[in-house]
């Protein structure tokens, strides 16, 4: 096994380093000794290093090379150019790597698992609800005014002012409907338990993901969805809401699709994982 280390040169960081050490085994690897070396050139990053055991990958900080990142060799063209111009830092990497775990469900399935509404109480098979996507503090700018409210009923008043999943039928290319948002309406759904899975329905149809559908949406279908199809129902601590696949770590979002429409579906993008929230869901009885 080959173990090198490599500094990252100012003009290129991926394909122009300008000082390569080769050791023979683990033991003669000297970090502090290369570090030392580093320091003494003016076109090297003056601030980390990478250093490579056979396919594992790391960075060094070259003033403190206690602290180091490990990282997957795939990626190490991208670590080095973003270290290379000071666009991110060991500490930075770190961070991402914890938000990326914090972005993923845990699979686990729960036994005996029951709906509940906003209130904690069980929701019974059959029994209509709506669901109100949450929206985030910082996204929710409008403040609710008297003059706004006066004069509507009381099924306005709850869908005033606040985002629903609903059912999208024109966009279905000859599949099912899928679900979106929509805001100040709601369609109505409920759920079913068969051999102790809930599932929710809407219509007569399951909620279901269509694995083969370019955007990993939520779909309503009318047959029972297999495994692999299955919508999968996590709470949180506040009693809310969210969905992911049957067993999948990445939770449901939502987001613009072909700028047309804002579909509820899979994203397990890095820009979403790192930087985006689960679509939290509201069960509110009628």
């Amino acid at each position: 096994m080959n173990y090198g280390s490599d500094s990252l040169g100012l003009t290129n960081a991926t394909e122009d380093n300008t000082i390569v050490e080769y050791f023979d085994s683990e033991e003669d690897v000297d970090l502090a000794k290369f570090a030392e070396i580093v320091k003494t050139k003016p076109n090297c990053n003056q601030k980390h290093f990478i250093v490579y055991r056979g396919d594992d990958y790391c960075v060094v900080e070259t003033y403190n090379v206690e602290k180091t990142y490990v990282f997957d060799s795939i990626i190490r063209f991208r670590i080095a150019a973003t270290l290379a111009v000071g666009e991110a830092s060991i500490d930075e990497f770190i961070e991402q790597d914890k938000r990326l775990e914090n972005g993923f469900a845990k699979p686990e399935r729960q036994a005996g698992f029951k709906l509940r509404d906003a209130n904690g109480e069980i929701i019974p098979d059959g029994i209509k609800f709506v669901l109100q996507i949450l929206r985030n503090p910082e996204e929710d700018e409008n403040e609710e005014d008297d003059e706004d409210t006066k004069g509507l009923s009381k099924e306005e008043l709850l869908y005033y002012n606040k985002d629903w999943i609903g059912i999208n039928s024109l966009m279905n290319d000859g599949k099912d409907y899928f679900l979106h948002s929509q805001e100040c309406k709601a369609d109505s759904f409920e759920c079913e338990t068969i051999d102790d899975i809930v599932y929710l329905k809407h219509d007569g149809g399951y909620f279901y993901f269509d694995i083969d559908n370019k955007f990993s949406g939520i779909f309503i279908g009318k047959a029972v969805p297999t495994k692999e199809q299955r919508v999968q129902i996590h709470y949180d601590n506040n009693g809310d809401i969210c969905l992911t696949a049957w067993g999948g770590r990445v939770y449901v979002a939502c987001g613009w699709f072909e700028t047309a429409y804002n579909v509820v579906r899979l994203d397990d993008t890095e820009k979403q994982l790192c930087w985006g929230s689960p679509m939290k869901l509201r069960l509110v009885r009628l």
